[in-house]
């Protein structure tokens, strides 16, 4: 077994210290149990100060650049840099800040959040805990999938809050981070390294998930040996290395919101198939829930309009089925309102001569299962793994870093294999309502997939011809 790099506080740096569309509005219920609402224009640094950051980064030379700073980012930096390797990581936001995204943490991320040193701070931030996950098909039969022992639950919490745990924990082990750097080119270097120009966002201009077009107060330059692209589904790191893979099949977009007063379980969260896509509700801490739709554009009435008519959409969709409207008919809406797609991605490789790719960079397909988090947190791991045995041997070319694309391979392939079956199934209405019955009078089989999803049992136990002969005979 290969030993796992383990973070480490305060280690000793050596050297130098597709288009996406997104919009946002906050909203204010009007009235308990009415779901008419109105847009307050408000900016999103308006409550607080802007957390301090560098007015000139180091220009380095750094052994290794992170660009984007989620889970799979900071989970590379704190490992790297709790190894004694020199890591600037660096993001366009000011941190805390929203991120689209289900907000579900699988079973699975305990071990890694363990291995980062942040486990038992996470648990203060009071997650909400899961027994499993549930699937609600289109003519109404519910099945959930259990994961089992108790030590095997997922939770959920808020990514503002767990993004948050994560950058100051890469901090702490020596991470050179650096808030409000947005990546605007990059060049190799002659024999190795890259030569990365970064661009000061200005004052409140990198507070929101992703300001499209921000005002740039100041640039700079930073060196590395080597260089990590987490910056997501449009990663221009992927873009410049010529590794993203133009068009997907599925070209979906999401909308989420967190709300008040959803009458929803509390012990699991619940995808709901619908006639545009399906609707996760995920229960979080302090009587939040997270509520994403995640829409079909090749469905009727399922391709979200501009940013002024966002609310209504929303509420249209939440409206046109009966059990979203249930659970929402009393909920009061608390936080912004955020749209964002196509969400698929896929990358050609995930890594180049002194270069990869982690997180939704290096490939995102969709998030139904919820295994986002769990797979970005895994492969910041391997990526940590394989990048510090390469700068110990003196070996940065592609040849080098082919592990840890053997490694994400070898463990996420099968779990987007299945991820790609569900994928048609839900395309299938009929047929999703077959499999639900069927999963209805076996529980043993849902609670198999639940595992699958969760990160603790194989895929390859679903993948196999007696898991399909079950299903069929059940």
């Amino acid at each position: 077994m290969r030993p796992r790099l383990r973070a480490q506080r305060g280690a000793a740096r050596r050297g130098a210290p597709g288009p996406v569309q997104l919009h946002r509005v906050r909203l204010e219920e009007l009235g308990a149990g009415d779901q008419r609402f109105r847009v307050v224009r408000r900016t999103a640094t308006a409550s607080r100060p802007a957390p301090p950051r560098d007015a000139s980064p180091p220009a380095g030379p750094f052994d290794v650049a992170v660009v984007g700073a989620g889970p799979a980012g900071s989970t590379v930096a704190a490992l790297l840099a709790g190894a004694g390797r020199s890591v600037a990581l660096l993001d366009a936001a000011r941190f805390p800040r929203h991120k689209i995204c289900g907000e579900f943490v699988p079973p699975a991320a305990a071990r890694s959040f363990e291995a980062l040193g942040v486990l038992e701070e996470i648990e203060r931030l009071g997650p909400r805990r899961h027994v499993g996950m549930a699937v609600i098909a289109p003519g109404g039969e519910k099945v959930l999938g259990r994961y089992g022992a108790s030590d095997q639950r997922g939770f959920s919490l808020r990514r503002l809050d767990l993004d948050r745990v994560l950058l100051a924990n890469a901090r702490r082990a020596g991470a050179h981070v650096l808030e409000g750097w947005r990546l605007v080119d990059l060049e190799r270097r002659s024999g190795e390294g890259f030569d990365l120009l970064l661009a000061a966002a200005a004052p409140g201009g990198a507070q929101a998930i992703a300001p499209v077009a921000p005002a740039f107060a100041a640039r700079s330059r930073l060196r590395a040996r080597l260089l990590v692209g987490a910056d997501g589904r449009n990663s221009l790191v992927a873009r410049r290395l010529g590794l993203r893979r133009r068009g997907h099949r599925h070209r979906r977009w999401a909308v989420m919101g967190h709300f008040r007063g959803v009458v929803a379980p509390e012990d699991h969260g619940e995808m709901i198939v619908t006639p545009y896509g399906y609707c996760g509700i995920n229960p979080l801490p302090g009587g939040l829930a997270n509520v994403c739709l995640v829409l079909d554009p090749a469905r009727p009435a399922a391709t979200p309009p501009g940013r002024r008519r966002l609310l209504a959409f929303f509420r249209e969709r939440i409206a046109s089925h009966p059990l979203t409207r249930r659970r929402l008919a009393a909920a009061d809406l608390a936080e912004g309102l955020w749209s964002t797609g196509p969400i698929a991605c896929r990358a050609s490789a995930s890594v180049s001569d002194g270069a990869l790719l982690v997180g939704d960079a290096a490939g995102f397909y969709d998030p139904f299962t919820g295994e986002g988090i769990g797979m970005a947190l895994r492969g910041g791991e391997m990526a940590a793994e394989v990048l510090d045995e390469a700068l110990r041997r003196g070996d940065l070319s592609r040849g080098a870093l082919l592990p840890y694309e053997a490694r994400r391979r070898a463990a996420f392939a099968g779990r987007l294999l299945l991820d790609r079956i569900l994928q048609a199934l839900l395309a299938r209405p009929r047929v999703t309502d077959w499999v639900a019955r069927r999963l209805r009078h076996e529980p043993a089989l849902a609670d198999l997939l639940a595992r699958v999803t969760g990160g603790t049992a194989d895929a390859g136990e679903v993948l196999r011809p007696r898991f399909v002969a079950r299903l069929l005979l059940a």
